[in-house]
Order: structure tokens, then sequence, then C-alpha cells
């Protein structure tokens, strides 16, 4: 599809700033714009290439989008819906939704995909580069949130299995929690594992089969 003709606006073309105050990592990035390639495309992804990024516009919507992606601008209705949930539910790139005012359904849209930032049309030029860097900043921030908590809900299982595991203990061999607790340390040590993995022997197994008590 070729551009539309219109009227220039030289006020959405102006350019605040440079791309020299860019994160230096920025323009390694890779940009998907899932949008036609009308006007307001043309103008989104003129103004994205000006960030010296690789950007690929993407139209008709496809099915799925192959990982690679750091930021996806991605029109939001009705044909892109799924697309941008599966690219939020598997988090892929960040997300930067874009809102056609004139779409009744934008609102329900918006708040069902949640993307990273929010463009809304018109485009202004200095709007495009700011949710760029936004979305971009956003995504790795819940990255490394997402990150810790996985880690935080590792500790939790390891610490809910080595309590399993001591009760086993403490019934089958008739010794106190510390002893439990010290078998299960030393039998990381001599078997170079964590005390999670040898816990989690001791559970699976459901009976001691990790030596005696000497």
């Amino acid at each position: 599809m070729k551009a539309q003709n219109s009227s220039f606006d030289p006020s959405r073309e102006k350019w605040q700033g440079t791309t020299e105050e860019l994160p230096n990592d920025f323009h390694q990035l890779r940009i998907i714009v899932i949008h036609p390639r009308d006007q307001d495309g043309e103008f989104l992804l003129r103004n994205l290439q000006r960030l010296r990024c690789r950007v690929d516009l993407l139209w008709p919507p496809p099915d799925r989008i192959e990982a690679g992606a750091d930021i996806t601008f991605c029109l939001l209705q009705a044909d892109t819906y799924a697309l941008c949930c599966e690219l939020m539910h598997t988090r892929q790139s960040a997300i930067a939704g874009i809102v056609d005012p004139g779409n009744p359904r934008a609102p329900q849209l918006l708040a069902a995909a949640g993307p990273q930032v929010v463009l809304t049309k018109p485009f202004d030029a200095t709007a495009i580069l700011t949710n760029a860097v936004v979305a971009y900043k956003n995504f790795r921030y819940e990255k490394r949130l997402l990150s810790k908590i996985a880690k935080l809900e590792d500790t939790l299982r390891s610490i809910r299995t080595v309590e399993r595991a001591k009760l086993i203990l403490m019934q089958a061999r008739k010794i106190d929690e510390t002893e439990a607790y010290a078998f299960l340390r030393d039998q990381a040590m001599k078997k170079r594992l964590s005390i999670g993995r040898v816990a989690a022997v001791v559970v699976e197994s459901g009976n001691i089969l990790l030596g005696s008590k000497d």
C-alpha cells in the first residue's frame, strides 16, 4: 500500500533534541512497527529511523513475531489485539501501544493489552522518541523485577522443601530439628549439591536413602 497524500504539518516534524542524547545501547535496538503504511505509518517509521535503529514495518499484521525485536509499536485494534496480547504474555519485547482516538474500542483494547507506554494519533516527533526510550527502559526494569521474583519464589520453594525434609528426617530417625538440618547440610557438602536439592531427594523418596545416622 502506498502512503496516502495529505497536507504537510511542519509542527509534527519538529525534532526536539538529538539522537546523541539517547542511551548508549539504544542505537543497537531492533524496532518493529505494526501499522498500515499510510501517512501516520510513514511518519512513525521515518522518525524511528532517525534513531539509527533497525526498524521494520509489518502490515498486514502477522499471526506472530519471531523473537528478536526490542520494541514493538503496535496499533491497537481488533485485528492486532491477539498479537499484542501474545507479545505482552511472552514478554518478547517492549510494547508501545498506538491508540486511534476515533476507535471507540480503543480504551477497552488498551486496558486488556497493558502495553508499557501509549502513543496517541496523530503522532508527534518528540512523543515518538520519548515513548521509545520509556518503553525500552520500563521493559528492562520489569524483566529485572520478574527475574528477582522468580529467584525469590525458588528460594521459598527450597525453604518449604527443606522444612518438609527435616520433618521426614526427624520422624524417621528420631532426631531433633537441629540434627536434621545438620544431616542435610553434611550430605549436601559430601555430594556437592545444594541443601535444597538434597532435601528434595528426601521428600521425593519418602524415606531415608542417604545412609545411616552416623
